[in-house]
């Protein structure tokens, strides 16, 4: 046979080798499944065509329909769950082909509400690696004749040659979602003994976490004696509050049994919830609020944010450890300026009792005057010297924060219900002890008018430190009121004169049936 002369195909096998070569043009998973559809209606000439995608359960998760029918397929707002000649496929395991549905003895003979009307039907499970993957439904050949067993052999070698391109796509998804997740958090918290701090490490992991999992929201969540504290977000910083309450109870019990939790939502869409194992900072969570999560990314994602909350918990231990090495130093420092003080005491005194031990033999006027003297001179030194003793020995230099928490934990019981704590920057170093104890009691008043007056049923109590500032937000879902028919008397006025006394404002918004906002605003110097 010459060489040179072209090589003759059947036209069906050209049309399949045709419909190989255009579905594997590209390795994005999405566009792949959406060329294999169509080429599977142009290989048998259906006017309707679908893949279905399904979990490990074999149950729907996704359908990718071809563009005849993508309009009437938003339209059905439902995936389907199986029945009729759909769970055929699955159940058998083989390609099925029909040439009037309605006659068929597992058909139930109807559509939903806005599905075309499939008489002819054409049905071939997708596997990946002996594992369905989902299955290919193909309704109605133009012209209105019967599909053949020609298009049936083709969409059996289409299904199958899809097969290995749809793992090749998803092996090639997992890798390049691997690449940025090491990209975007193998840096992270390596400099927290130079100038990086916890909180930045952790604001740069929330946020790479979000734009990796293309996240509405992500938030390290705290969970201190059933009390949420939002730490750090990444995303719409006015929601978390709401969406960390939404998803409390899944935190709560994430936190407590050391296992993940997934909420799914539809369109590939999930909420994560990953428990952050520590031994030092105390338990919490990462919340990943509705990430795109396709089908060949289900496990890894999960997979790849638990190590990430591995990682989160050896930077919070470790930034816990140096803040106890910190303050352990302070107490060694403490101890030492303590004993020093009191050796200081012991010689002062010694000395003293040796001078008046050798004055016995002066006169009686000259002896008054020294004893009086010496007298005075111990006093002042022993009541200073006692003063300062007394602070280094009781002072306990606890955390403004560790304040808040108690006092929102003592409130738990008054309210009926847990409030929600949110923090944000660096609220432990940016107050001096007397500050902080005006913080201590205007939450204490803040929370106190709300029991009384606010029937509510939530509170989120915010405290944002910054360079300039210290706010103070106590925002509640009760009844709310008119702020121009209520006086200061009614529980702000001590607030306001808090505020101000520390050349801060206080502001409060309110109306009837919409909950109030308490702001209360300091310098943050104290």
């Amino acid at each position: 046979m010459d060489l040179d002369q072209e090589l003759e195909l059947p036209a069906e096998a050209r049309a399949l080798l045709d419909a190989v070569v255009a579905i594997g043009s590209g390795l994005d998973l999405r566009g792949l499944l959406t060329r294999i559809v169509e080429a599977s209606c142009r290989l048998t000439d259906a006017e309707y065509g679908v893949l279905g995608i399904v979990d490990d359960e074999g149950d729907f998760i996704d359908l990718v329909p071809n563009a005849a029918v993508g309009e009437q397929f938003d339209k059905i707002g439902m995936m389907p769950k199986g029945h009729g000649l759909l769970g055929l496929v699955p159940r058998e395991r083989r390609t099925i082909r029909v040439d009037h549905v309605a006659e068929h003895p597992v058909s139930s003979g109807s559509f939903p509400k806005s599905h075309p009307v499939i008489d002819r039907f054409l049905g071939a499970p997708v596997l990946v690696r002996d594992t369905a993957f989902g299955h290919l439904y193909l309704g109605n050949k133009r012209g209105g004749v019967e599909f053949t067993a020609t298009d049936q052999a083709l969409v059996e070698a289409l299904a199958r040659a899809a097969g290995t391109m749809i793992d090749n796509a998803r092996t090639y998804e997992q890798v390049e979602w691997r690449r940025r997740w090491l990209a975007g958090t193998q840096e992270v918290g390596r400099d927290l003994t130079g100038t990086a701090s916890v909180e930045d490490a952790v604001d740069e992991l929330v946020e790479s976490l979000r734009e990796l999992c293309d996240a509405r929201l992500v938030a390290y969540v705290r969970v201190d004696a059933g009390l949420l504290e939002v730490q750090q977000v990444a995303g719409d910083a006015e929601a978390a509050p709401r969406v960390v309450e939404r998803y409390g109870e899944q935190i709560r019990e994430a936190t407590s049994s050391r296992m993940p939790e997934r909420v799914p939502h539809d369109h590939h869409r999930t909420t994560l919830v990953v428990p952050v194992p520590t031994r030092l900072a105390g338990p919490g969570a990462i919340l990943v609020e509705h990430a795109e999560e396709t089908p060949s990314l289900r496990d890894i994602m999960l997979d790849l944010v638990s190590v990430t909350a591995t990682q989160l918990g050896l930077i919070l231990d470790r930034g816990q450890a140096l803040r106890e090495r910190a303050q352990l130093l302070v107490a060694r420092d403490r101890d030492r300026i303590a004993r020093d003080l009191h050796d200081l005491v012991i010689q002062r005194l010694f000395a003293t009792g040796m001078q008046l031990q050798g004055a016995r033999g002066l006169d009686a006027t000259e002896l008054r005057t020294r004893v009086d003297g010496a007298i005075a001179e111990l006093d002042g030194a022993i009541g200073e010297l006692r003063s300062v003793i007394f602070e280094l020995g009781t002072e306990s230099g606890r955390p403004l924060l560790d304040d808040v928490r108690t006092l929102l934990a003592e409130y738990a019981p008054v309210l009926g219900f847990q409030p929600l704590l949110r923090i944000q920057g660096p609220v432990d170093r940016a107050l001096v002890p007397e500050a902080g104890a005006h913080v201590l009691g205007t939450l204490r008043e803040a929370l106190s008018n709300v029991a009384r007056h606010a029937g509510a049923s939530t509170v989120t109590v915010e405290v944002t430190a910054s360079s300039a500032w210290f706010r103070l937000r106590v925002i509640d879902d009760g009844a709310g009121f008119d702020p121009t028919t209520v006086t200061s008397g009614s529980g702000t006025g001590n607030l306001r004169s808090r505020a101000e006394s520390l050349g801060g404002h206080l502001l409060v918004t309110s109306a009837p049936g919409q909950g109030t906002t308490l702001e209360w605003v300091i310098p943050a110097v104290g």
